[in-house]
């Protein structure tokens, strides 16, 4: 009797999690249907955040980080500029240098993906749903405590926020915008490493240097 109560509970928490995904998958398409972003950024995303946090969990055990939890951030990183959807398209798409005044603009999708999750979204999984709201308000946070929109520092930020904050600025680097064109990976990697991207954890970049070959083939 317990054994199969056991499983009746494990397939519904299974038919739940998957039910979650579902809803993360549809408003993923949807954001990127939106947004001007490259073709199949959300995609790129989720493979390179996977990539990072392998390595994570082979180099960085302190940090903890289980392959649910992993699934749980990669699933997240598709949705992670949600908050965009509120930013007007004629300063998405500038093709010059951002005003002051559109720069400030532009940094509020952090905090309006946050409440868009945490108000407009239902998740079974309150795990879930609490690292999608963590990494849409921080993957902009930086190391140094010189991101936004919180000026989070150092192991302050989620190791979820981190990785897809990596992996975000790793495709946009590769990536052709309107105010810019894109890098060879050589470049990318060697400007990240290089800090002219914002500062990452060292422990991070360790992963993100072993991690480069395995990268580049998911390009």
């Amino acid at each position: 009797m317990r054994r199969c109560l056991g499983k009746e509970v494990r397939q519904v928490k299974r038919r739940k999690r998957k039910a979650d995904e579902n809803t993360i998958d549809t408003v993923s398409n949807v954001v990127e249907f939106c947004i001007p972003e490259p073709d199949h950024h959300a995609d790129r995303i989720r493979k390179f955040t996977e990539c990072l946090g392998k390595g994570i969990m082979q180099m960085c055990p302190e940090y903890g980080l289980t392959a649910p939890a992993l699934e749980a951030i990669v699933h997240a990183s598709a949705i992670h500029d949600i908050g965009k959807l509120a930013v007007p398209e004629e300063i998405l798409q500038k093709p010059g240098k951002l005003s002051g005044q559109e720069w400030e603009i532009i940094k509020l999708h952090t905090i309006q993906g946050d409440e868009m999750i945490r108000n407009l979204m239902y998740l079974d999984d309150e795990g879930i749903h609490d690292v999608c709201c963590d990494i849409a308000r921080h993957h902009h946070e930086r190391y140094d405590g010189g991101g936004y929109p919180d000026g989070l520092k150092g192991e302050e930020i989620s190791i979820g926020a981190q990785t897809v904050a990596l992996a975000d600025v790793y495709d946009a680097l590769l990536s052709k915008r309107t105010y810019k064109e894109a890098v060879e990976p050589e470049q990318a990697f060697m400007m990240i490493m290089a800090g002219e991207c914002g500062v990452f954890s060292p422990k991070l970049l360790r992963v993100f240097e072993k991690a480069r070959k395995e990268m580049e083939e998911l390009i």
